[in-house]
Order: structure tokens, then sequence, then C-alpha cells
């Protein structure tokens, strides 16, 4: 049975944090969209709701799909790390990789990583909310209004654009402070060499050990 150290132990606390602010912000969306369509869709039955019930509505999806994420993530790290001693020393080493980075870079990487899902859903939510707020008027046509709504849109999606541009620039100058990383196969070069060594001090131990029995009697 393998012990787990306390390396293991914050890589494996980190990796449950950073899944369940994935699913936080996924329930969170949920919780919005949820809201936002009893609110202003089924506005009846949304005014007979107490704050409970409302307050219930915003929180529970947030809190249930940040819980969800947070337990997958621990059982995937967990398979991941156990199922073979190459995965264990690259998880181990992304883990150490990320800790050294200041927390100004630990945010720039995780935008970075996930630059095309926050651009897909920044795309979406700002189509949506354009759409509100060109809907308010009420002297242009439903085709006016899709067309100065997607206008907005398209505005946003060039801001993003750029964004990510940055974003790429900062993840390049991140990657230079960094020290070079080893190549795969020199790791196991590495790892047969240390192995080979610690082989032939094993058995000096055991020679020596004998030979000081021999003595002995």
């Amino acid at each position: 049975m393998k012990i787990v150290d306390q390396e293991e132990k914050d890589a494996h606390l980190n990796h449950i944090i950073g899944e369940g602010a994935k699913g936080l912000f996924y329930g969170s969306l949920i919780s919005c969209g949820l809201f936002g369509y009893l609110k202003y869709r089924q506005p009846v039955r949304f005014r007979q709701f107490n704050a409970s019930i409302k307050t219930a509505l915003f929180v529970m999806p947030s809190i249930s799909m940040a819980a969800f994420f947070a337990d997958q993530g621990g059982v995937q790290f967990d398979r991941s790390l156990h199922t073979s001693e190459y995965e264990n020393n690259k998880i181990m080493e992304e883990y150490r990789v990320w800790n050294n980075l200041s927390t100004s870079d630990k945010f720039f990487h995780s935008l970075n990583e996930h630059k095309y899902k926050i651009i897909i859903g920044t795309w979406v939510g700002s189509l949506y909310g354009s759409w509100v707020i060109v809907n308010r008027d009420k002297i242009m046509t439903v085709t006016q209004k899709a067309v100065q709504a997607r206008m907005y849109a398209q505005g946003i999606t060039i801001i993003l654009l750029l964004g990510t541009i940055l974003l790429s620039m900062k993840e390049a100058e991140i990657l230079k402070k960094q020290p070079k990383a080893v190549p795969e196969w020199q790791k196991i070069l590495q790892e047969k060499e240390a192995e080979a060594k610690q082989k032939i001090a094993l058995e000096k131990k055991i020679k020596a050990q004998r030979a000081q029995n021999l003595a002995d009697n």
C-alpha cells in the first residue's frame, strides 16, 4: 500500500478546489438562466415564490454542480495518480510547476487554458444580452433588432479575440520564466540509471552484510 505524502495531499486538494470552482461557474450559469427564465417568462408564478424559494433557485444549482465537479475531480485525480508510476510523476511535476507560479501567473494561465470556452460562453451571453436590450425598442422590426444585436455581439467578440491574443502573449512570457522542460526519453533514461544505481548499491550492501556475518561466525 502506497503512503500518500503531504505534497500529493496538497496536489489532490488543489485539483478538487479547481474542479469545484469550475462546477460553481457552470452551476451559476444554470442558476442565472433558470432565475431569469422564471422571472421574465413566468412572472406570475415567480411572484408567488417566497424569498426562500428564490434563494434556493439561485443557490442550489451552483452548490450542486460545485459538489459534483469536486467529487468527480477527486475520483479522477486518484485514478490518474495511482494508474502508474509514470502518471504519478507526471501529475506531481505539473503540480510543482503550477505551485511555483505567482498568483497573477496562475490567473493568466487558467484564463489562457480555458480561453475558448470563455469566448464561446461570453459570445452567447453577449448575443442574448444584446437581444434583450435591443428588443426593448418598440420601433424597429424583428429583423432590424436581430441585425443590431448581432452587431453588438460581433463587437464584443472582436474585443474577446484581442484579449486572447494578449493572453497568449502573457502565457508565452510565463513559459519563458520556467526552466526548460526535460524530454520524456531523457527522464526515462535518468529513472533507469537511478534504479540501476540503487540496485548496485543494494547488492553491495547485501554482500557487505554477508561478509560481516561470515567474519562474525
